[in-house]
């Protein structure tokens, strides 16, 4: 195993740690409430689970292990992805910023004790996590990381954990039947319809590329 995958896997390993970590201090969120209301704790949090996934998917492939297919090294697909990343990646900033100022909370901190289900929290119950997972994704795809995108389903996986824990233990708790409403209405990352056009612009370019090569 190369260096560069081992501190990949070595950050996965910390992203899910992190995981358990959270879920303990949440499922006894009366007992540790001066430490999940803390601003500088919960922003150190945040930070780090961020970093954990943008660096896992910045590092340099290792080509010696996984070459990359020649397919991605089309003009059109190199541009493509370039630009679509960055889309990304500004996208899913904004998203955060957005609900940060929703919020008015970092992490794990109250929300005044109400449930939010306006703004972009009627596009995705998580716009948090949403917007780490895409750009997790833009910071792949702007150089086509071909080991990070190899890796990415295990961030995907990490912040699908992450937003089901603060449903069990958090929100869903807190706020029951009028979460359990909530759920029904607005789906964790988003619909249906985004995620197909989101597949449809990724494959569109390697279909054109293969048609004229």
């Amino acid at each position: 195993m190369s260096i560069l995958w081992l501190i990949r896997l070595i950050l996965m390993g910390f992203l899910f740690i992190l995981a358990a970590i959270f879920a303990y201090f949440l499922k006894n969120r009366e007992k540790y409430s001066s430490l999940l209301e803390n601003t500088t704790i919960n922003l150190f949090s945040v930070i780090l689970f961020n970093a954990f996934c943008y660096i896992s998917m910045i590092i340099p492939s290792d080509e010696s292990v996984i070459a990359r297919p020649p397919l991605f090294n089309h003009a059109l697909n190199l541009r493509w992805f370039d630009i679509l990343g960055l889309i990304m990646m500004i996208f899913g900033v904004l998203i955060m910023l957005r609900t940060i100022f929703i919020r008015k909370a970092v992490g794990a901190q109250d929300t005044a004790g109400k449930l939010l289900t306006k703004g972009i929290y009627s596009f995705c119950r998580h716009p948090i996590y949403f917007g780490i997972i895409m750009v997790s994704l833009g910071l792949g795809l702007r150089r086509i990381n071909v080991d990070g995108l190899i890796i990415y389903p295990l961030i995907l996986l990490a912040n699908f954990i992450q937003a089901k824990l603060e449903e069990v233990f958090d929100v869903g708790v807190r706020f029951k039947e009028e979460y359990l409403e909530y759920k029904k209405k607005i789906r964790i990352f988003g619909p249906i319809w985004f995620w197909l056009v989101l597949l449809i612009v990724l494959i569109l370019p390697l279909i054109i590329s293969i048609l004229n090569p």
